[in-house]
Parts: C-alpha cells; sequence; structure tokens
C-alpha cells in the first residue's frame, strides 16, 4: 500500500475517546504529584500531534511517528498502568497505512520493553508476561483492520472519482461528436444544397431577363424565393459551424461534475479559433489536473486560466491550472502527467510544472496555428 492517504472520514471523536480513557487512566495510577503535574503537558503535546496527523495524515509521516513515540516514551515513568499501552495501539492504527507490520512491531516492542524495564523492580521478578502478550495481540489485529479500512475507503473514493471521470469524459465526447455532426451537415449543405439553389437563383435570373412579360413576374418571384432560401440554408451552414461554445459547454460539464471543488474558470480567448484537437487537449488537461487535486491534496478552490499569448511570431494557446492548498515541493510525475506530457508533444506543445510562491503551477503550452483544421 502506497504512503498517500486518500479519504476524508473524520475520526476526531474516536481519536479524543481513546486519549481521553488513557490520560484518565495514566493520571489515576500516577506514581506522584509531580508525575500527574508532568503528565498534563505530555498527554496535551500528544492530542496536538494526534489532531495534527487527522488533518495532514501525508506530511511528515516520520517526524511525527518518532514524536509520538518519544511522548508514549515520556509517559512510562510518570504512570504504573498497563493501560498506557492504550497510546501503542492507536500508535499502530494511525500509521498502518504508512509503515509496514514489522516496523510498527517493533515500535510497539519498544515502548513495551521500555515500560517492562522501568516497571520491572515493582513486579519482584513476577512478570505479567500475559498482560503484554494481550497488548501486543491488540496493536497487531488494530494494524490490520486500520489498515483494511484506510485500503476500502481509499478504493471507495479511488472508484467514485474515476466514476465522475468517465462521466466528464463520456459528456466531452458526446459534445464533441454532436459538433462533428453540426459540422459535417453543414458541410453537406453548403457543398451539395446551396451550390445547386445558387444555380438555380442563376438561371432563374437569366430567365426572367428573357422571358415573355407574360411569365417574366412569376419567374421573378421564383427567383426571389430561392434568393431567400439560399440565404436561409448560409445562415443555417453559419450556425451549425459555430463551434465558439464548444470549449465553455465541456469545461463546464466537468466543472459541475467536480465534488468538494469550487472551480474558478477564465477564458480569454476567442473560441472561433479554437479547433477540436485544441479542445480536445485542454480538456484533457483540466481532467488531469482535477482529478490529482482530489487524489493528492485537500485544496477547496481550483484554478483554470486559457488565454492566447504572442511569444515573438507565435501565438501560443496558453492554460494555467492550479489549486489553493501550499505545496512546498514539486509532485513525483505519475501516468496521468506522463501521457499529457506526450499528448502536448504531439501537436508541438509541452506541459510543465513549477512553484511560485509555494503554488503549485501548471502550465500546459500549444502553438495556436498547428490546431487548425
Amino acid at each position: 500500500m502506497g504512503s498517500q492517504i486518500r479519504h476524508t472520514t473524520d475520526w476526531r471523536f474516536s481519536t479524543i475517546a481513546s486519549w481521553l480513557g488513557v490520560t484518565c487512566a495514566c493520571a489515576y495510577y500516577a506514581n506522584s504529584s509531580t508525575s500527574l503535574l508532568l503528565q498534563l503537558p505530555v498527554s496535551v503535546a500528544i492530542l496536538l500531534l494526534l489532531f495534527y496527523v487527522i488533518k495532514n495524515p501525508n506530511k511528515h509521516v516520520v517526524l511525527v511517528a518518532v514524536c509520538y513515540l518519544l511522548l508514549i516514551l515520556s509517559l512510562v515513568p510518570l504512570s504504573t498502568t498497563t493501560l498506557l499501552f492504550i497510546h501503542a495501539v492507536m500508535f499502530s492504527a494511525v500509521f498502518s497505512p504508512h509503515f509496514s507490520f514489522p516496523k510498527v512491531m517493533l515500535f510497539v516492542s519498544l515502548i513495551m520493553f521500555a515500560y517492562g524495564l522501568y516497571h520491572f523492580e515493582r513486579w519482584q521478578g513476577e512478570i505479567p508476561w500475559i498482560t503484554f502478550v494481550v497488548w501486543f495481540f491488540f496493536c497487531s489485529m488494530n494494524w490490520f483492520v486500520s489498515r483494511r479500512i484506510v485500503e476500502s475507503l481509499n478504493m471507495h473514493y479511488e472508484s467514485r472519482q474515476n466514476y465522475k471521470e468517465l462521466q466528464a469524459a463520456q459528456h466531452m465526447m458526446a459534445i464533441m461528436s454532436a459538433a462533428q455532426t453540426r459540422q459535417h451537415i453543414s458541410r453537406e449543405l453548403h457543398d451539395s444544397l446551396g451550390h445547386k439553389l445558387t444555380a438555380l437563383s442563376i438561371n432563374l435570373d437569366f430567365t426572367k431577363r428573357v422571358a415573355p412579360n407574360d411569365v417574366a413576374k412569376s419567374l421573378e418571384t421564383c427567383h426571389q424565393l430561392s434568393q431567400e432560401v439560399l440565404s436561409e440554408v448560409r445562415d443555417i451552414v453559419s450556425v451549425q459551424r459555430n463551434d465558439s461554445a464548444l470549449l465553455a459547454h465541456a469545461l463546464k460539464e466537468i466543472i459541475d461534475m467536480t465534488p468538494r471543488l469550487r472551480c474558478d474558470l477564465a477564458l480569454d480567448v476567442d473560441e472561433k479559433r479554437i479547433s477540436q484537437q485544441h479542445t480536445l487537449c485542454i480538456v484533457r488537461f483540466c481532467q488531469e489536473m482535477i482529478s490529482n487535486t482530489l487524489k493528492h491534496t485537500q485544496a477547496k478552490e481550483f484554478f483554470l486560466h486559457v488565454s492566447v499569448e504572442v511569444r515573438g511570431e507565435t501565438e501560443l494557446l496558453v492554460a494555467k491550472a492550479w489549486h489553493s492548498q501550499k505545496e512546498s515541493k514539486l509532485p513525483k510525475a505519475g501516468n496521468g502527467l506522463v501521457g499529457l506530457t506526450e499528448r502536448m508533444a504531439q501537436f508541438g506543445g509541452h506541459f510543465e510544472q513549477s512553484l511560485e510562491n509555494s503554488q503549485l503551477l501548471n502550465v500546459m503550452t500549444l502553438p495556436l496555428e498547428l490546431g487548425k483544421e
């Protein structure tokens, strides 16, 4: 299992309940009044650490685990109760997605060893082995159960996201198919019916000029009707060829079906110049960026701005995407980003990521003239 936790389940209640139970037990069995006072800052530090883990399950995992382990060990000399091992159970649950079973059990064994070593004299040679075995069993089972829960939640979340992406792709393909159908109809109207109506209008105009007066008026009426029909056909062709709303429509379909993200879309382009190839590239770019934002961040806002920039003598179609969460390093390129880079290269463009003021900026650039049909 990867180290990335993608579920959004709220575990604050169970965390507080477990922490409160072990804190009260440790306080009741404190070695002295001084130990009781020393327990307070340690327990508060553990609670704050647990809340940090809940809010940021994938950040500084090793450092957080070491800090939690040290805080647990610092409680060992301050209390005599073995209920302290509830922290070991919580430790195995919290870090089950990140550490393998042997590593977690090594940490648990270290806690138990420190506890046994410190309280050895109090037992006077009668070590409660059964107590250690039972707590070790609880930690082991909690690791397996917690890991399966996280895996199940992540699979459910990814399935929902894949379903949303599939729906968005279907809508986009339907829009593209409708646009292609309209273009095919417009070409047929223009190339077949339009040409024949033009020829009919020319012949009627010529005939009325040489016809006798008694039929010239009827021919004039026919000529006017043919001109009106031709004008209507041209209007229909013009409307059917108009794909100006194709890009905006496709992006809006994706955004409307995106969960838990407020999307800011800005199209600073003349959409009549955007071809279907351009549209498909931008739609795929938008899909990949939204998908990565949902999978790998807790961001609440997503921004996509599309514009045309002139660099030298070349006009470039530029799409920029970013989210509201601050980032400290560039993410590792997965299959989605690799495929996106290859798609851009097919049209002479490229994709790049950069960090600007802790903001992860994704930029797609595409030569405008290469997409013209």
